[in-house]
Order: C-alpha cells, then structure tokens, then sequence
C-alpha cells in the first residue's frame, strides 16, 4: 500500500525543521521505547490524497450557508455515527440511526441502540469544543471516550485512563492485531502525545490528525471505545485546523467498506515502525468520502434547480430575453416541474420589482422585460442573446 521506505530518509520533525532518525528518538523517549512511530514523511501517494482533499474543498465551502448545507451535514452526521459505530461491531444502520436521531423506537439491543445515543452525544461534544478557543487537554479526549461508553462499560473505566490490559482486535473477525502498552506505561506516551501535538501546530492539519489517531490508538489508553474515539478526535482536530469541509465529510463510510484494509494499515505501521501506511490509508478514505459528496452535492444542486424563488426568476428572466412578450403558458412550459401558481407568484413579483411589464386582463395578460429595469446587471440582461429582432414567444 505505500511506496518503498528507505531507513534514512530525512523526515520533517514536530518543530519545522529537518532531522534525522535519532533526533526525533529523545524528543519522544516513551513512544521511541515503545517503538511507535510518529514521524510524518509525506510520501508521494500521501501527497496525491491530499490533492485530491483540496480539490473537493472549494465546492463543499461553497456550500456553507445554502439550503443545501443543512441536508447534507444531516447525512454526514448519520453516516459519521452509523458507520464509526459499525466499524466497532455495531449492527444498526442509516435507517435506524437516522431513527434514534428522531426520537423514534428502533429494533435493536439495548447494548447497540445506547451506544448510537451516546455517539450522538460525543458528536455534539466535539462540536462545542470545536468553537473553544483553549488548547485541546487529555480530559478533554477523556471526556469523548465518558460520553461513548456511558452504560455500556463499568464506570470505573469510563472517562478516565485504562488500568487493565487490552489489546487491539478486528471486530468483524475477533483477530488479535497487536498487543497495547501495559497501563503503567500510558501517562509517559500521553505525555509525548501531547508533546507532540503541540509541536506539529504548524504541520498539514490532515497529516497531523491521520497521525494523531494511529499514534492515539496504538497508545490505546482506555478499555474500550479507543476507536471511536480518535475518529472523533480526528475530526476535532481538523475543525480546529479550519477544515471546515470535515462537517461534510464522514470518512467513516469509506474506512467501514475496507475495515480489513484499516487495520492491515495499521500493522504494516507498526511492522515498518512508519506512519506512511496508515496516513495513505486514511487520506484515502477522507479523499473519496470527500469526492462521494460533493458528486452528492452536484446531483442536489441539480434536484433543487428551478425550486427556490431566486432560481425561479433567473430562469424566467433568461428565458424572457429571448422573447418580446411570452404568457404564464410560456412559463409553464420553461419550469414544467413547478405549479403554475406558485409561477403566477413569481411572474407577479417580478412585476413588482420592475424587471417586467405586465399587459392584458389576467387570463389573457402578456409580459415582457422592462425597459426600466432597475437591476441593468439582472441575469437576464446579462444572457440576452444579440440579435436584430426580437420575436414573440410561439403559443401553442
């Protein structure tokens, strides 16, 4: 899955500047014991994720505060909790989850249907620590892992760090994939995550979130809901980093279709002692979620073409440039798809505004542009195709 590694290749450490291996072994003593990685190379097939990343995020910014805004993040939030859900073992899907969002009975175990209420929780929790202004603390993460496993695992392991030992297992095949960290071990790693966080402030902020959550998860500090976990804590860092475009994206979805290749990712870091496998992994994944919605955007776009007012009067007054005098019959056959008396609104409104003249008894009124419109910038005038004559619209 990743290039050919080279041991001494020269990586960009947490402060900016190049180092070799053995520079960056002290900065970190207890994660280098440990023998996890947490240099990040941005190798060649890193590098063309993140591009692809940045070419989905002018089309999904643009989407920020347009009705359309609302119906997609209400996909990526059921998705988001559907999927991270699901990678754990948990059944429920789009439709029952979408269910308990709504406050509806679902089919299900108490087990299954508490831990997509608590996800719901965990998700609005990150998104308020999203707009707090204080560095990101370890309760805070502590706090995420409270809400995910509230009544779902002892309280004595809830919110706090791991006092028993875990190891990391594929839910779908019940495969040990390694073993994690004794719990005396967790506070020196903690105290080097969080080292380390605060020196790659500067450093690409999806690199530095995909590192986050495999170094986070090798750690493996709490007893249970490590994974959901650090997705959401991904997520938290990309807000924080101003990628806006993760409130859009629920990479979950593609990390759920090829959750044996997340943790085949995982191993071959590890065995590699690099993070290249598991960022290329995950770029991945945020890449073609990325790329899946915006397609889903285009094809909303499409749906709600002619459907708000605003779109409705761009059409007709494009369509009407073309014309001397058209009827509501004209309109009609220009929006087949609206009722014609939400465009008898539309025609009356734009009389009203002064970008069209209206003629004749209502049944048989005519209309056309006004020569004293007061927009000379209006899409129509801006369409108006130039030629000699203008021609009356043909009725049928």
């Amino acid at each position: 899955m990743a290039d050919t590694y080279s041991d001494n290749i020269r990586h960009v450490d947490s402060g900016g500047y190049l180092a070799d291996n053995t520079a960056m072994v002290s900065r970190y003593p207890a994660l280098s014991r440990l023998k996890i990685p947490h240099e990040i190379h941005h190798s060649n097939k890193l590098v063309k994720w993140l591009m692809r990343i940045a070419e989905a995020k002018p089309f999904l910014d643009e989407y920020l505060g347009t009705p359309q805004e609302i119906r997609l993040l209400r996909k990526a939030k059921v998705r988001a909790i559907t999927y991270s859900n699901q990678i754990e073992g948990n059944p429920l899907g789009e439709d029952e989850v979408t269910a308990v969002l709504q406050g509806r009975r679902v089919a299900g175990t108490p087990k299954d249907i508490q831990e997509v209420q608590n996800y719901i929780l965990a998700l609005e929790y990150v998104e308020k620590l999203a707009h707090d202004e204080r560095s990101i603390k370890v309760s805070d993460m502590c706090d995420i892992q409270r809400l995910l496993t509230d009544k779902t695992l002892i309280k004595s392991q809830c919110g706090r760090i791991r006092t028993i030992p875990v190891s990391i297992v594929n839910a779908s095949t019940n495969v040990k994939i390694d073993d994690c960290p004794a719990p005396h071990a967790l506070q020196d790693l903690l105290d080097d995550l969080w080292r380390w966080l605060e020196e790659t402030k500067d450093m690409n902020p999806f690199s530095r979130a995909f590192a986050f959550h495999y170094i986070a998860v090798s750690i493996h500090p709490f007893a249970d809901g490590n994974g959901r976990t650090m997705r959401l804590m991904q997520h938290l860092l990309l807000l924080r980093g101003g990628q806006k475009l993760a409130r859009f994206v629920p990479s979950e979805t593609a990390i759920m279709r090829t959750r044996n290749q997340y943790y085949f990712a995982i191993r071959q870091s590890r065995t590699l002692l690099r993070l290249d496998p598991i960022l290329e992994y995950l770029a991945e994944c945020f890449a073609i979620s990325a790329e899946n919605v915006v397609e889903e955007g285009r094809k909303l776009l499409r749906e709600s073409a002619g459907k708000t007012p605003d779109a409705r009067h761009r059409k007709i007054l494009a369509s009407a440039a073309k014309y001397e005098t058209f009827s509501i019959t004209d309109v009609v056959g220009w929006l087949p798809n609206i009722p014609r008396r939400t465009l008898e609104r539309d025609l009356a409104s734009l009389v009203r505004t002064r970008h069209l003249k209206a003629k004749g008894r209502l049944k048989a009124r005519t209309y056309s542009l006004s020569s004293t419109d007061p927009h000379p910038k209006t899409v129509a005038s801006r369409l108006r195709p130039s030629y000699n004559g203008k021609k009356s619209a043909p009725r049928s």
